[in-house]
């Protein structure tokens, strides 16, 4: 009973302390993506210089994909002409944090620790994106790069889409991560002892090479590995380890990687995977330097006393309501799109190749969604398929809604 007790204690403290960071990050998501759509990123990330590898890692940081989610992305910017060294810069620093996992970092751990998971996604990315540019370099050149649709829309017909993309595109991929994520925290509360860690790994050069080896497989998106790494602070990890955890963590798994080498190329593979160790295993040194030398305390949360308790309370209640608002929509779904798009003779089903993570199935649920005429859009992401109701057999504008996103439409 008091493992229980234990267990509900650490993840009410997690939900509570991360909330209103994580709604706020939430917002700054949405209107980074509303106000700055894909067609804006494309446009910049062409040519084998340092500007594109820069450009794409500050394109990429604060957005909220993980990095399944990022796959697609990459693939639509690399077919529309990003060198190797701009797509492998974008690839490495999206998923290791966005606006949403930097605020529930200096939530969870501090303003330290959150700077610098910012520094290091932003110098693996450079990094990754030089040795490209000069052990992968190629012709560059911006092929047929549009100004897209969403160029076209008016800032208030975009300000509207803000709230809506908050809750089905930032977090509805990445809903049942989180509550995973919140879930093994509040366990590593209750199982593991105080100070596992100090005891038993010891060592904070081979606690970094076990977290190392621990990330890099793992699907585990940047926020949903946040509060794990603060449990494991808490119980004696080294803030090195920690550290390299979120950055391979998020950053890599078996499906990017096999992705990379499909589409990228052995070389490109091996620069990402060695800019990504490199990088972490060298920041997490630093890290672990200043926290011995100066006595940095990285749970150490006096900046929590400036928030009030109602915004606390607030941002808990509103979360809340966010994960209601995704599972009831999900029930209903469940519960009423099975017979009724199979009985009426609109329907049509593509198949979509390179769905790999929820992330994925809403960008194709949206992306034929905003096609005039769609309705009832339904995406089966263990299939691979995506229904909807269309009056017309001309389905040549849905096709390249989904190709505009990186997927590829295979033959019936």
């Amino acid at each position: 009973m008091e493992y229980i007790n234990v267990f509900i204690d650490q993840l009410l403290y997690f939900y509570n302390e991360m909330a209103v960071y994580l709604i706020f990050g939430f917002l700054v998501a949405g209107i980074l993506h509303i106000f700055f759509p894909d067609s804006f990123i494309h446009r910049h990330l062409g040519k084998n210089n340092m500007g594109s590898v820069i450009k794409a890692a500050i394109g990429g940081i604060p957005l909220p994909l993980c990095s399944c989610g990022v796959i697609p992305v990459a693939a639509s910017i690399r077919r529309k002409g990003a060198s190797k060294g701009a797509t492998l810069s974008f690839l490495v620093a999206t998923p290791q944090i966005g606006s949403d996992s930097f605020l529930i970092t200096y939530s969870l751990i501090g303003w330290i620790f959150a700077v610098f998971r910012i520094i290091a996604a932003f110098l693996s990315a450079i990094f990754s994106g030089i040795m490209a540019n000069i052990f992968d370099r190629e012709q560059s050149g911006i092929k047929n790069i549009s100004a897209g649709k969403e160029d076209n829309d008016n800032w208030i017909k975009r300000t509207g889409q803000v709230l809506p993309y908050m809750q089905n595109g930032v977090f509805g991929p990445i809903v049942n991560y989180l509550v995973a994520g919140l879930i093994l925290a509040g366990l590593i509360g209750a199982l593991i002892p105080e100070g596992f860690f100090e005891i038993y790994l010891n060592s904070p050069f081979i606690s970094m090479l076990v977290m190392l080896l621990a990330g890099i497989p793992m699907y585990i998106c940047a926020t949903a590995s946040t509060p794990i790494a603060a449990s494991l602070l808490m119980k004696g990890l080294s803030p090195g380890a920690a550290l390299v955890f979120l950055l391979a963590g998020p950053a890599t798994n078996t499906v990017t990687i096999t992705t990379v080498y499909k589409t990228l190329g052995k070389r490109a593979l091996a620069i990402y995977l060695g800019s990504i160790i490199t990088i972490s295993l060298a920041l997490g040194y630093v890290l672990n330097i200043l926290a011995l030398n100066f006595h940095i305390e990285m749970l150490h949360h006096h900046q929590h006393e400036l928030l009030p308790e109602w915004l606390k309370l607030l941002g808990s209640v509103l979360l809340l309501i966010m994960f209601a608002l995704h599972y009831g929509r999900n029930i209903k779904n469940k519960l009423t799109s099975g017979g009724e798009l199979n009985s009426m003779t609109a329907v049509k089903t593509l198949s979509v190749k390179g769905m790999t993570c929820m992330h994925c199935q809403e960008t194709v649920r949206q992306a034929v969604s905003a096609v005039d005429g769609v309705d009832n859009v339904n995406v089966d992401l263990s299939g691979g398929k995506v229904s909807f109701i269309y009056d017309s057999n001309d389905l040549t504008h849905i096709k390249e809604a989904i190709l505009e996103k990186g997927y590829e439409i295979a033959e019936n």
